[in-house]
């Protein structure tokens, strides 16, 4: 079978275009409309964080830690609007009718929403956050305690990476914390193509309960093989992989290095099989 048949540059090209064309408005209001809520929800985060800010100014990284990991969540929900018109019969028909391969078609969503996007929205979010810290006025806190917003650091990404002062963390850390993303954003991506309808909410309720269930079902295991373990406890044996990773740890490393190429493959041939 010819590759021509998989994938064109020039018909790829034109997919991309028509996307753009038809749902320009769209994706320019929702930048602008993330931008904005990025800005107000970091300067309400880091006003509420004022008291403790004045008593430990070093907890500014935690905070920016926690708000990065709140805003990646929400572009994961983003990220898993993917295919939109998979949610309706009629729109369904013409998209899969569409003269583009499946593999064009997939593409041209991964490029979107997480080729084009996400790198969009990290820029956002550096751009919001340290406006919202620039706008902090210095101000008394409880009558005895002076906030001064000058202390504080402007964000910058390797501080997610960063414990201590300068220190960084581990090389398997940041790859955890890197491909941990990507693997949560694949993940969503791929559950837009599994279910027809509401597909975000239910792969979303899916991992919740299959998160309940594997670990229900580890405290099960606990009880067998430990009896010294007895009731909703749980027992988990570790050993040393390398000199810096013991058995959970190497794990949870493997699940986010690797899980994204299955997330990535059952996206692509659940949709070429509603073309079938």
């Amino acid at each position: 079978m010819s590759f021509n048949n998989h994938f064109n540059l020039k018909r790829f090209s034109r997919l991309l275009q028509q996307d753009l064309l038809i749902n320009r408005k769209k994706y320019l209001l929702s930048i602008i409309g993330l931008g904005l809520v990025t800005y107000l929800l970091s300067y309400w985060f880091l006003s509420s964080s004022k008291p403790s800010l004045v008593q430990s100014p070093e907890l500014i990284n935690i905070i920016y830690f926690t708000y990065f990991l709140f805003y990646m969540m929400l572009v994961g929900v983003i990220v898993g609007t993917a295919f939109p018109d998979l949610t309706d019969k009629i729109k369904t028909a013409n998209y899969l009718l569409s003269p583009a391969s499946t593999f064009e078609k997939f593409l041209v969503e991964f490029l979107l929403r997480i080729g084009f996007f996400i790198p969009i929205a990290l820029g956002i979010f550096w751009i919001a956050i340290r406006l919202a810290k620039a706008s902090l006025i210095p101000e008394i806190i409880n009558e005895n305690l002076f906030f001064d917003p000058t202390v504080l650091p402007y964000f910058e990404f390797q501080l997610l990476v960063t414990r201590g002062v300068d220190k960084l963390w581990d090389s398997w850390q940041i790859l955890f914390f890197i491909f941990g993303f990507f693997s949560y954003g694949t993940y969503l991506f791929a559950g837009t193509t599994y279910f027809k309808r509401y597909a975000l909410v239910k792969t979303v309720l899916i991992s919740g309960i299959l998160f309940i269930g594997c670990v229900l079902f580890s405290m099960l295991l606990s009880n067998i093989f430990y009896p010294e373990i007895t009731g909703l406890k749980l027992q988990l044996e570790t050993f040393q992989v390398t000199e810096k990773l013991d058995s959970t740890k190497f794990s949870l490393l493997s699940l986010a290095l690797l899980s994204w190429i299955f997330f990535l493959g059952m996206a692509y041939f659940k949709l070429k099989e509603k073309e079938a």
